[in-house]
């Protein structure tokens, strides 16, 4: 049951969801924001297009390098996690009307290990989208959009048919983004917001640095496990904006510093071939892009993760 096609429609689906929840979210459905399909969009283009750009490119110099041959390929997986924010830093409260929202957002990756190789090799990222306010005047909402396009964990694991197993993965990755504010103003707030960008974004972190992440899973029975992620980067060139716009107020607070990216989850896992295609993840989520101390991780929620194994020419 190893099959492109389970992957494509786990990450369609979630793409279809994400296109229009984004659009509930950030309420630019709603009839008295006659602009919100533009900052939709924008955002949408930007963060949608560039993953699919980014992994087209590198899927092509892949291939290329190899010379369209697949049968250096030990293993491979792909990965959506489908997440759920429901608290950030600037959200003062629940609610429709003069609080924040629930939060919507995906990071897929595609992880790939040459045959003889305990080395695991990824690429991908997405991003996340949640509701501050929205009043009279304006809807506020915030993002963060992250990419990898690479990283590399090293695989240490004990015997796979143990009663208790464990796998852990750690290694580096290179990994760039934007930490954006999103301002979508109702007809009476086009007439106060006159100098606002087409785009309706307003970059707030920005850059791109190296980082690293590691993983780890407590497999109990070949099919339960408990498993933990922590990624963690600094970005090196970039940083935050210096100037950011009242419009997206409460997110124009002063920034200084260094903008880092970190994420993290915990969670419960399934893994059972024989009747599903996909280890699933049920998990706790947390991220961040700012400048903040790097303790604290002011967007949280639920996660859900498949793991998809994919066919390849041969196993080692």
């Amino acid at each position: 049951m190893r099959s492109v096609p389970t992957a494509a429609i786990i990450e369609g689906s979630w793409s279809l969801a994400l296109h229009f929840n984004s659009t509930l979210t950030s309420r630019a459905w709603d009839a008295p924001y006659p602009l919100g399909t533009i900052g939709h969009y924008s955002a949408r283009v930007l963060y949608g297009m560039s993953w699919t750009l980014m992994m087209g490119l590198e899927s092509l110099a892949v291939m290329a390098a190899h010379r369209g041959e697949s049968g250096w390929i030990g293993d491979a997986s792909y990965r959506s996690d489908w997440v759920m924010p429901v608290d950030l830093p600037a959200c003062p409260h629940t609610g429709a009307w003069g609080g924040c929202g629930l939060g919507i957002g995906g990071f897929s990756f595609i992880q790939v290990r040459p045959i003889g190789s305990r080395w695991w090799y990824e690429a991908g990222g997405g991003w996340i989208q949640q509701r501050v306010l929205n009043d009279a005047f304006r809807t506020v909402a915030e993002s963060s959009w992250v990419l990898t396009p690479i990283s590399a964990t090293y695989e240490l694991k004990t015997d796979p048919d143990d009663a208790v197993a464990f796998r852990l993965f750690a290694g580096p990755g290179v990994y760039f983004g934007m930490h954006a504010g999103h301002m979508h103003p109702t007809r009476l707030g086009t007439e106060v917001y006159r100098d606002r960008p087409w785009t309706q974004m307003y970059p707030l972190d920005a850059g791109i640095g190296p980082g690293a992440r590691v993983e780890g899973r407590m497999i109990i029975g070949q099919r339960l496990s408990l498993e933990a992620e922590l990624v963690a980067a600094p970005f090196l060139v970039g940083g935050p904006s210096e100037n950011v716009s009242r419009d997206v107020a409460p997110l124009d607070h002063e920034r200084e510093g260094m903008s880092v990216w970190r994420k993290t989850g915990i969670g419960i896992g399934w893994d059972d071939p024989r009747h599903l295609p996909f280890k699933a993840t049920l998990a706790f989520f947390a991220a961040e892009l700012s400048d903040r101390p790097v303790d604290r991780i002011g967007y949280r929620g639920g996660m859900i993760r498949f793991d998809i194994p994919l066919k390849v020419p041969r196993d080692d």
